[in-house]
């Protein structure tokens, strides 16, 4: 924890005992926060974007990443309602509490898996392919077992808005940021129905929990049947 951050902890703690039922105790909280925001030039808004936090994880590092990992990122931003800012070769996943680091959790451990079966599903099925062709039918697999994951997530839970003080973060934290641009795979050619049922088949297999929305062992719960 940074000295920022501790400081900033430090004036919540006084704050949240200026709601205490004993007048003395919770006047002198407050003095003791205002005391500390003035001495270090601490705003209202600063205390309250320190509520949102973020944590970094590792994708393919493509400035135009294919859809099927856009879908994966989805897939976790719907299930622990946080957002993600696409940063060189790392997603950032923001939110409050710890769904930052659940997040990257969850990510990593479905995209490893989609990587997995990507490369079985090549070695047994695509091996004869020529190099383009071979890449084109492997994102078409991807897509549709992202999408089947994308789904399940779905059918578990609502769509919840994401919390506007998470928006208020990104917009203070980046800037303004653009739409990242996927890479789709075309279905062209008369194989591809068989390689999007075949992903859709593979995706369905990946066991997922209500718990995903929330608790912190729920990365736990992230298999393959």
């Amino acid at each position: 924890m940074t000295k920022r951050a501790d400081l900033l902890k430090r004036i919540k703690k006084c704050l949240a005992l200026a709601k205490s039922g004993n007048e003395h105790e919770a006047a002198a909280a407050l003095a003791k926060a205002r005391e500390m925001m003035d001495e270090y030039a601490v705003s209202a808004e600063e205390i309250e974007l320190a509520d949102v936090l973020e944590a970094p994880v590792k994708g393919s590092g493509a400035q135009r990443p294919a859809l099927w990992e856009n879908i994966l990122c989805a897939t976790v931003r719907r299930a622990l309602c946080v957002d993600v800012v696409l940063s060189g070769s790392e997603r950032i996943y923001i939110g409050r509490g710890a769904a930052p680091e659940i997040a990257t959790y969850a990510f990593a451990v479905l995209f490893r898996q989609l990587k997995s079966a990507r490369q079985a599903y090549v070695r047994s099925v695509l091996k004869r392919c020529g190099p383009a062709r071979k890449r084109q039918r492997a994102d078409v697999f991807c897509q549709a077992w992202a999408s089947a994951v994308f789904s399940k997530i779905a059918a578990l839970m609502p769509k919840a808005e994401l919390d506007p003080l998470i928006g208020k973060y990104i917009e203070k934290r980046f800037g303004e940021l653009g739409e990242v641009q996927s890479r789709q795979a075309s279905n062209k050619g008369r194989r591809t129905d068989g390689d999007y049922w075949a992903g859709r088949d593979a995706g369905s297999t990946v066991e997922l929990s209500q718990g995903l929305g929330g608790s912190a062992s729920a990365p736990a719960l992230i298999g393959h049947g």
